[in-house]
């Protein structure tokens, strides 16, 4: 029986901002959240034969390889690919831009000037704040090919951070003592070469270091000492596992994630995270499978803990 650590299911930007914009008069969206009742959903459990099987091999192969075929498959990246060597990446951001300001528009979002109007004193003055958390993006490079992915993180990208941006991220973030914590995401952060020279530089400075993990990183091969490797420097795990369910979990993220993920989340309750008293945090983040909010986040993180300690003998602590 393994707990699994404090879980907090975190829900998408929306989800935060949109109760914001929609509790301003002067603007009235739809409700995008979905009507989905959680707790009327069962799901079968897997047999522990199948599931000591399916682990066998995942910890001796590469998710990558999977991942490449999904993409040749998919039809989507295909067309995508095509007009990128068509009209080249430049054209096809800044029509995707244009493409996102009109879908913002039909739903009736407001500018960000307008927004801004609506929510600044009379007097028109803005207040910053003190930066409390330095994200880094390291790179695009993933093993997985997610379909909700906003950067487009695959195998087949190669931009990563070089160990000059990296240092000077850290000497920014000497210099600035009010930023007490280092958040990192990609790509898969864990595989871009300056991601354990970030995490060791920042605690050596004694900031807390966040790392956005997808959890199937953690059974690639290369990746052995990585769980020890975060336990050892006390980082915080922010896991990707979009649902409770294989089915939907794959359909997003592609075919196999779902176990792997189960994978890397056993692999850290071995290793202590969840562990009540241990210090070591993690997080699930819930992705919607559509342009819907998610479901109210207390009845959502029941579920998770509910299904996930039936159904792979996980437990779950509160802190």
């Amino acid at each position: 029986m393994l707990p699994l650590s404090r879980i907090t299911c975190v829900t998408n930007f929306l989800g935060k901002y949109g109760a914001a914009i929609r509790s301003s008069s002067e603007f009235t969206l739809p409700d995008y959240t979905t009507s989905v009742n959680t707790a009327a959903h069962k799901l079968s459990r897997p047999t522990d034969d199948k599931l000591r099987k399916q682990s066998d091999v995942l910890k001796r192969t590469s998710l990558i390889p999977e991942t490449l075929l999904e993409m040749e498959k998919n039809e989507e990246f295909q067309l995508t690919l095509k007009n990128l060597k068509k009209f080249g990446q430049e054209k096809l951001t800044r029509e995707e831009m244009r493409a996102r300001h009109r879908a913002l528009d039909l739903l009736g979002f407001p500018d960000f000037k307008a927004f801004c109007a609506a929510k600044v004193p009379s007097e028109g003055v803005l207040t910053k704040s003190a930066v409390e958390t330095l994200q880094v993006n390291v790179g695009l490079y993933c093993n997985q090919a997610c379909a909700h992915c906003h950067v487009e993180s695959s195998p087949k990208r190669q931009e990563m951070m070089s160990r000059e941006v990296a240092d000077r991220c850290l000497s920014l973030l000497q210099s600035s003592p009010d930023t007490q914590t280092l958040d990192i995401t990609g790509g898969a952060p864990e595989l871009c070469q300056q991601f354990r020279h970030l995490v060791e530089s920042a605690v050596g400075m004694g900031r807390h270091v966040l790392d956005r993990c997808n959890l199937t990183v953690l059974t690639e091969p290369g990746q052995e000492g990585l769980g020890d490797f975060l336990k050892e420097h006390r980082v915080e795990v922010a896991a990707s596992l979009p649902c409770y369910s294989r089915r939907n979990v794959n359909l997003q993220r592609g075919k196999g994630v779902f176990q792997r993920s189960i994978e890397g989340l056993q692999l850290l309750n071995e290793l202590g995270y969840g562990e009540p008293g241990t210090g070591l945090i993690l997080n699930l983040v819930y992705n919607p499978l559509g342009a819907f909010l998610p479901p109210e986040q207390e009845a959502l993180e029941r579920k998770y803990r509910g299904e996930l300690r039936e159904d792979f003998f996980f437990f779950f602590f509160f802190f």
